[in-house]
């Protein structure tokens, strides 16, 4: 088996739901931009740990859904085209139709930037400073904070 090579476990769903739930909520172009933005920040190292992602094509497997996996094989295609060296890597090397790979630090750079978008704490406040902007007191407000959570 590959050195520093990381799979798609049970332990990634957080990180895989966060991705999916981010390219299903700003659509595929917006994401591919995102991810492709973040691609060019990250300086690409051949001997890093990698990310490996399977698409999802069973139920007993662990995978990314076809729009957001496909945009991953792009991905990967372009860090391959910037450092042809990634190609020494069987992980890069052995890419398919339903396998693909990107340097693990990139991956945990576009969980985090996932993450960020759905903020639990940063979504509260939101909803506080609007219901208080409408003239609700704090309190008022937060009561109306609790109850939208209640409907939910």
């Amino acid at each position: 088996m590959e050195k520093r090579m990381v799979a798609l476990e049970r332990h990634n769903l957080p990180e895989l739901e966060i991705i999916e739930r981010l390219a299903a909520t700003v659509g595929p172009e917006a994401f591919e931009a995102d991810v492709r933005r973040l691609s060019e920040l990250h300086t690409v190292d051949p001997e890093s740990a990698i990310q490996s992602i399977r698409r999802f094509t069973h139920p007993s497997i662990i995978g990314m859904s076809d729009t957001p996996f496909q945009i991953f094989q792009r991905l990967s295609d372009d860090l391959v085209m910037r450092a042809p060296a990634l190609l020494q890597r069987p992980s890069y090397r052995y890419r398919h139709g339903d396998n693909t790979a990107v340097p693990f630090e990139l991956w945990l750079a576009i969980v985090r930037h996932a993450r960020s978008h759905f903020d639990p704490a940063g979504l509260d406040a939101e909803f506080l400073i609007t219901r208080m902007r409408e003239g609700l007191s704090s309190q008022e407000a937060f009561d109306a904070l609790i109850a939208s959570k209640r409907r939910k």
